[in-house]
């Protein structure tokens, strides 16, 4: 695909804050503003980070424990075996966890109805990719910050002499978790859906999964980490899909291969018919043997020039899989979390805000992102209230919530350190032991 580089992106609202934790406290201690209360901020800025810091350590655990039966890059000696109903236990809790992170760190869920309509449309590869999604027993997508490009295309309909321009929608960040339904039970669903025997859905089945690596099954849960990925590349994403080539290339292939095939077809009967000897007739019957091997030679490398672009998406595009995938999601999350509550604490520090100003709050911040940094963001000042107001930092009084000052809250922070400190000597009790035990 001749491609042009692609035009300034267009960013587009999101939840997620394109500056670093780092870059807010400094920006907020440098706010003149702040005057004496600046060495008060970056105290409240420490003992925040490191509580939300443990609370992250904690879940990372508790993450890594869900997640070590599925993976599917376990380098360790299997020390305990699970039951199938605590491998289904374990999965929901898996399945929960890595929703609940994906909503903290400002992920949006594509859904399936959005991702039907993804698939189905058309890509600007010469090749139809077909997905079907019923192959999946668990599926989750989701993705952060979206934003628009333009590039400059060849298209086949036009013999590739002209160039045309492709709006697209690109994800800056996608999380893909999938975990594949096992052969048998999709043989089942494929049997009753299509109304065939078992047998010949089995057959199905395993045709269509052929392709898969020795090592890929049903008890693993994959789980990716993609940056800049076009919309119309979701496709290439799923590991079970059907390539195919469109209307128009295999019209083309036809034309090319099929003219010069008949091509060799005439010229060897015209060369039998006028062959007297041996030599000759071999001679002719080799040259149409190379004719076929040619047009056979030319279909395939195309199709491997298509797939090779595919191939360079994948690994270019990137970012991290499984466990690491996790350990970089936990990351964002708690990214999100400290930058949100840092915001909202030094705007609201020592004030009673009514419920009904709360939202002319929220402007007010989104508006200061955008005029300091351009940058269109939706602050989550809601989630970031209520974690307030857990850990005692903010309380909610009447009808609306009572923000402590940035001295008050600097404290509060700093009594949960100490509390967390005298709990973190508690020896583990015999389940946490066993927990420990399977990490090993």
């Amino acid at each position: 695909m001749d491609t042009k580089a692609a035009a300034p992106e267009r960013r587009v609202t999101s939840r997620f804050i394109p500056l670093t934790r780092q870059a807010i406290i400094a920006d907020l201690c440098a706010d003149p503003h702040s005057g004496e209360d600046r060495e008060v901020f970056a105290h409240l800025a420490h003992h925040l980070q490191r509580h939300r810091g443990r609370r992250y350590r904690d879940l990372a655990r508790e993450l890594r424990r869900s997640y070590l039966p599925f993976s599917p890059d376990r380098d360790t000696i299997r020390v305990l075996s699970f039951s199938p109903q605590e491998r289904r236990e374990l999965e929901t809790r898996l399945s929960g966890l890595t929703r609940q992170l994906l909503e903290r760190a400002n992920y949006a869920q594509i859904t399936t109805d959005e991702l039907n309509r993804i698939l189905n449309e058309e890509t600007p590869y010469s090749l139809r990719i077909a997905v079907d999604l019923a192959e999946y027993d668990e599926m989750q997508i989701y993705a952060r910050e979206v934003y628009t490009t333009t590039e400059s295309v060849r298209r086949p309909e036009t013999l590739y002499l002209l160039k045309a321009k492709i709006t697209a929608r690109v994800y800056r960040r996608l999380f893909v978790l999938l975990k594949l339904k096992s052969a048998e039970d999709r043989a089942a669903e494929l049997a009753a859906a299509e109304g065939i025997p078992l047998e010949k859905a089995q057959k199905i089945v395993g045709r269509r999964r052929k392709n898969l690596p020795p090592r890929a099954s049903s008890d693993f849960i994959y789980i990716k980490i993609f940056k800049d990925m076009p919309e119309h590349d979701l496709q290439i994403l799923f590991p079970l899909r059907t390539v195919q080539f469109r209307p128009f290339d295999k019209l083309k292939f036809a034309a090319t291969a099929g003219g010069g095939t008949l091509f060799g077809v005439f010229s060897l009967t015209g060369k039998l018919l006028a062959a007297t000897n041996p030599i000759a007739l071999a001679g002719a019957l080799v040259g149409f043997i190379a004719v076929v091997a040619r047009q056979v030679t030319t279909f395939f490398n195309q199709r491997n020039r298509y797939m090779m672009e595919l191939a360079q998406k994948l690994f270019f595009h990137n970012l991290a899989n499984n466990r690491a995938a996790l350990v970089l999601l936990l990351d964002r999350a708690e990214e999100e979390d400290v930058k949100e509550d840092l915001i909202t604490l030094y705007f609201n520090a020592g004030e009673t805000v009514p419920r009904s100003e709360l939202p002319a709050r929220k402007r007010r911040i989104e508006e200061l992102i955008a005029t300091r940094y351009g940058a269109a963001v939706e602050f989550e000042m809601a989630d970031s209230i209520d974690r307030l107001v857990a850990d005692g930092a903010a309380v909610e009084e009447g009808d609306g919530f009572r923000f402590a000052t940035l001295k008050d809250a600097g404290t509060t922070y700093r009594q949960l350190l100490a509390s967390e400190d005298e709990r973190a000597k508690v020896k583990v009790d015999g389940a946490d032991h066993r927990a420990e035990v399977l990490e090993a």
